[in-house]
């Protein structure tokens, strides 16, 4: 993934300033764990529920069995530095929301896009940036931008942000260069979008930049990554739920602690991933 934003990701105070997050304590949090006192109240005593969709790989995976990926990963340490057992339920993407809202987990974190739309479902803790790649046929058109995919059908996940902008936004570009819009499939998980670009049922299929490079590596040479750099850069937030600043400055306070001690960069270099860019997150709040 490209390193278009070399910004570190805002702070605590700056979060704030965003109606993100804030800088307040908590109390009453629960059981100990390995000794350790919980920072914050949860579901259950002692355990941070983390919401999920393991369909989703170098992100969010299933490996031997077991919850794998940059999520979790970096939520095993969050819970961590929290006190708390990290634990994980497997949702998909298009009711990953609707979860956290009849609490069935403490927090979202499953590559969630932040957008406006969202920013009124939960309330987020931003922690890296990603972008979106074009995966075309090896053997057909290659398509390098949004634009190129004008009177095209295009390959996505149900419920994500480019699932929206596709149709709206890109597609009303297209109209107004004198082109037809850009007929989007969406799909519940993106093996099935790429599976259906194989089939030759979609011209090409959009997905974040390093799903769509794994992907491509997966293919046996079919497929190809026709796009040159991140189309629609997105800060993208860990979702806790509305008015649950306990939590969400909890979050915020933990990751302010891997910063310090080097994990929090170590990780994201790991999975070729970015920090949030100021610039990038205000522009991602005005999505709709």
């Amino acid at each position: 993934m490209g390193k278009t934003f070399r910004s570190t990701l805002v702070g605590c105070a700056a979060i704030a300033s965003l109606m993100l997050t804030g800088c307040a304590g908590s109390s009453n949090a629960g059981a100990p764990v390995d000794g350790t006192v919980p920072k914050v109240a949860t579901n259950a005593a002692g355990i941070l529920n983390i919401g999920v969709d393991l369909t989703y790989p170098p992100y969010d995976m299933l490996q031997d069995g077991k919850p794998a990926g940059f999520d979790v990963e970096f939520m095993n340490a969050v819970a961590k530095n929290l006190g708390l057992k990290a634990s994980y339920t497997d949702t998909r993407f298009a009711q990953i929301v609707a979860g956290i809202k009849s609490n069935r987990y403490d927090v979202i974190a499953s590559t969630l896009y932040i957008s406006a739309a969202r920013a009124k479902e939960v309330d987020f803790v931003p922690y890296f940036q990603t972008g979106n790649s074009i995966v075309s046929l090896a053997d057909g058109a290659k398509y390098v931008t949004a634009q190129d995919l004008c009177g095209k059908s295009v390959g996505v996940v149900t419920a994500t942000v480019i699932a929206d902008i596709m149709p709206h936004a890109e597609s009303d570009k297209c109209k107004e260069n004198g082109k037809e819009g850009i007929t989007v499939k969406e799909f519940p998980t993106d093996p099935e979008a790429t599976q259906a670009l194989l089939a030759h049922q979609v011209d090409a299929q959009m997905t974040d930049g390093a799903v769509a490079k794994i992907a491509v590596e997966k293919s046996r040479n079919r497929l190809v990554l026709s796009s040159e750099e991140l189309i629609y850069p997105i800060a993208v937030g860990i979702g806790v739920s509305k008015g649950n600043t306990a939590m969400q400055d909890a979050v915020a306070g933990a990751i302010e602690t891997m910063k310090a001690d080097g994990s929090y960069k170590d990780l994201l270099a790991k999975y070729n991933l970015e920090p949030v860019a100021p610039e990038v997150l205000k522009e991602s709040l005005n999505r709709k």
